[in-house]
Protein backbone atom coordinates (compact mmCIF):
# COMPACT_ATOMS: atom_id res chain seq x y z
CA UNK A 1 0.00 0.00 0.00
CA UNK A 2 2.91 2.36 0.75
CA UNK A 3 4.30 1.81 -2.73
CA UNK A 4 1.00 2.63 -4.44
CA UNK A 5 0.66 5.88 -2.49
CA UNK A 6 4.29 6.76 -3.26
CA UNK A 7 3.71 6.03 -6.97
CA UNK A 8 0.68 8.31 -7.06
CA UNK A 9 2.62 11.10 -5.34
CA UNK A 10 5.52 10.58 -7.76
CA UNK A 11 3.25 10.64 -10.82
CA UNK A 12 1.53 13.84 -9.69
CA UNK A 13 4.86 15.46 -8.84
CA UNK A 14 6.12 14.93 -12.39
CA UNK A 15 3.40 17.19 -13.75
CA UNK A 16 3.20 19.74 -10.93
CA UNK A 17 6.70 20.27 -9.52
CA UNK A 18 10.04 21.07 -11.20
CA UNK A 19 12.08 18.17 -12.54
CA UNK A 20 14.51 18.19 -9.61
CA UNK A 21 11.73 17.56 -7.06
CA UNK A 22 10.61 14.50 -9.00
CA UNK A 23 14.24 13.42 -9.32
CA UNK A 24 14.68 13.65 -5.57
CA UNK A 25 11.55 11.56 -5.05
CA UNK A 26 12.93 9.01 -7.52
CA UNK A 27 16.16 8.71 -5.54
CA UNK A 28 14.23 8.32 -2.30
CA UNK A 29 12.01 5.68 -3.88
CA UNK A 30 14.86 3.66 -5.31
CA UNK A 31 16.42 3.27 -1.88
CA UNK A 32 13.16 2.64 -0.01
CA UNK A 33 11.64 -0.01 -2.29
CA UNK A 34 13.16 -3.13 -3.82
CA UNK A 35 13.14 -3.28 -7.62
CA UNK A 36 11.70 0.19 -8.07
CA UNK A 37 11.02 -0.09 -11.82
CA UNK A 38 9.04 3.12 -11.69
CA UNK A 39 12.46 4.82 -11.72
CA UNK A 40 12.88 3.92 -15.40
CA UNK A 41 9.40 4.92 -16.52
CA UNK A 42 9.28 8.15 -14.55
CA UNK A 43 12.75 9.17 -15.72
CA UNK A 44 11.69 8.75 -19.34
CA UNK A 45 8.54 10.81 -18.71
CA UNK A 46 10.59 13.55 -17.04
CA UNK A 47 13.02 13.54 -19.97
CA UNK A 48 10.15 13.75 -22.45
CA UNK A 49 8.64 16.73 -20.66
CA UNK A 50 11.71 18.78 -19.80
CA UNK A 51 14.37 17.95 -22.42
CA UNK A 52 15.45 20.53 -24.95
CA UNK A 53 15.70 18.85 -28.36
CA UNK A 54 18.85 19.20 -30.42
CA UNK A 55 20.63 17.09 -33.01
CA UNK A 56 23.37 15.58 -30.87
CA UNK A 57 23.47 11.84 -30.17
CA UNK A 58 23.97 12.28 -26.44
CA UNK A 59 20.62 14.07 -26.13
CA UNK A 60 18.60 11.50 -28.07
CA UNK A 61 15.76 9.69 -26.27
CA UNK A 62 17.21 6.26 -27.10
CA UNK A 63 20.58 7.15 -25.55
CA UNK A 64 18.88 8.56 -22.46
CA UNK A 65 16.71 5.44 -22.05
CA UNK A 66 19.76 3.17 -22.26
CA UNK A 67 21.59 5.37 -19.77
CA UNK A 68 18.68 5.18 -17.31
CA UNK A 69 18.45 1.38 -17.64
CA UNK A 70 22.19 1.02 -16.98
CA UNK A 71 21.94 3.44 -14.07
CA UNK A 72 19.09 1.41 -12.60
CA UNK A 73 21.08 -1.83 -12.90
CA UNK A 74 24.15 -0.16 -11.37
CA UNK A 75 22.13 1.16 -8.42
CA UNK A 76 20.60 -2.28 -7.83
CA UNK A 77 24.08 -3.85 -7.76
CA UNK A 78 25.33 -1.18 -5.35
CA UNK A 79 22.26 -1.68 -3.12
CA UNK A 80 22.94 -5.42 -2.95
CA UNK A 81 26.54 -4.81 -1.87
CA UNK A 82 25.84 -2.23 0.82
CA UNK A 83 25.99 -3.97 4.19
CA UNK A 84 23.73 -1.46 5.94
CA UNK A 85 21.03 -1.79 3.27
CA UNK A 86 20.69 -5.58 3.42
CA UNK A 87 17.50 -6.77 5.04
Amino acid sequence: MKRVVFDIILFVSVFIFPWWVSGLLLLIGIFIFNHFYEFIFTSVIIYSLFAIPNGRLISSPAFFSLFIIFLFIFIQIIKDNIIVYKK
